[in-house]
């Protein structure tokens, strides 16, 4: 028979026997919410489905659950996960027994996280750092709930991050100005590069990108053949496993599946890169074609790796004397350029890929002055009164 008692906390802790023992099967808000889950317990006594070890430490329900997830998660996610895990999250609990981490415990480490500040003084981490690494112990705590059964409820159900201010400050987002953009557009077209100085492999990059808003992992994993009249077909991405070695992957969500089309100037520009390609593959020895005939390829016929790719970039922008915006400052640019000229956000979130539109207005329209001037001016044209 279970018994219950209710905690100087208010909370209701609940107590059930097994072979002659008794033992707390956890505490809740309501007399009744014990009620029901010491009822569940007792069904599963009684039918010999007693739970599993509940003094299993938490780092080995973490390696549990890891290996369970591996199978379901592409090896980009899986990594940064197995990150998380060993710099967040382990640290604090893994010497821990599962059953012993409390609501209290978890709260506490999360707000540590979210309070902590570098040397000038602001937050260490983002919000959206703190949202995956809670996201992660929820996760973990499910599987030990529903999968081990060594628990019978998450001490992390309904946990949020706190949020200290909401009208914070959001994250800078880098992007060139259309006169930036068209100063290190003109300082690249008349580049020499000094292996092949007709092979203008990083004017074009620069150019695409602005052009198209790709993400860069999109964009060197393109093939001529995903080019169809005016069309671009964005399917695979590329990723580097921990040699270094390039990987063709799926993208990131099925809203990153996409056919975009591409302007006249861009076309041409790629139908020039092209010719000279295909020249210098026909009339040089140390030219090599890449196997999958990707448009962006070195001379020896290899997929751009980012890190020489970003480096690269930065020292052409020094040149130039534009300030550098990193690799993924062009396809804020294109972004940005495109709501600037009149775009409609849904048409900028479907170019971009973006899961939903909230995601394109939150990152986006509140960066650039020009595009609320031009709403002010539109809505003062239809409402102007003839006087």
């Amino acid at each position: 028979m279970a018994t219950f008692r209710k905690l100087p906390s208010g909370k209701w802790q609940a107590m059930v026997s097994r072979d002659g023992n008794e033992f707390s099967i956890g505490t809740y808000r309501t007399k009744k919410e014990a009620e029901i889950e010491a009822a569940k317990v007792e069904e599963r006594i009684y039918y010999g489905q007693t739970l599993n070890d509940r003094n299993r430490m938490f780092d080995e329900v973490v390696d549990s659950w890891l290996a369970h997830k591996k199978n379901e998660l592409k090896e980009s996610t899986f990594r940064q996960i197995e990150v998380i895990i060993r710099l967040h999250i382990k640290p604090e609990f893994e010497n821990k027994r599962i059953m012993k981490i409390r609501r209290a415990d978890i709260k506490k480490w999360i707000q540590d996280y979210v309070d902590e500040t570098d040397k000038s003084g602001r937050p260490k981490y983002s919000l959206g750092s703190c949202l995956k690494y809670l996201s992660v112990m929820k996760s973990i705590f499910h599987y030990a709930v529903h999968e081990l059964e060594v628990l019978e409820k998450s001490p992390a159900d309904r946990l949020k991050v706190p949020v200290k201010d909401s009208t914070a400050e959001k994250k800078k987002i880098k992007y060139f100005s259309l006169q930036e953009l068209n100063t290190l557009l003109d300082f690249m077209k008349n580049y020499k590069h000094q292996r092949f100085e007709g092979y203008p492999l990083y004017y074009m990059l620069m150019y695409f990108l602005s052009r198209t808003g790709l993400r860069i992992s999109e964009a060197l994993a393109l093939r001529w053949t995903d080019i169809n009249g005016n069309q671009l077909t964005v399917e695979r991405q590329t990723s580097r496993d921990d040699n270094n070695n390039v990987k063709l992957t799926t993208l990131k969500n099925t809203s990153s599946y996409r056919t975009i089309g591409l302007e006249d100037d861009l076309l041409k520009e790629l139908k020039k890169f092209k010719a000279k390609q295909n020249e210098l593959i026909l009339g040089s020895k140390t030219f090599r074609q890449n196997e999958d005939q990707i448009i962006f390829q070195n001379y020896l016929g290899n997929y751009l790796t980012p890190s020489t790719i970003r480096e690269s970039i930065q020292e052409y922008c020094e040149k130039a004397g534009v300030e550098y915006k990193g690799t993924h400052g062009f396809r804020h640019t294109h972004s940005v350029l495109l709501l600037e000229s009149g775009a409609s956000l849904v048409y900028v979130s479907k170019r971009l890929g973006h899961k939903t539109i909230k995601t394109t207005a939150d990152t986006y329209l509140s960066i650039t002055e020009k595009i609320e001037e031009d709403e002010l001016k539109k809505f003062a044209s239809y409402t102007k009164r003839t006087i």
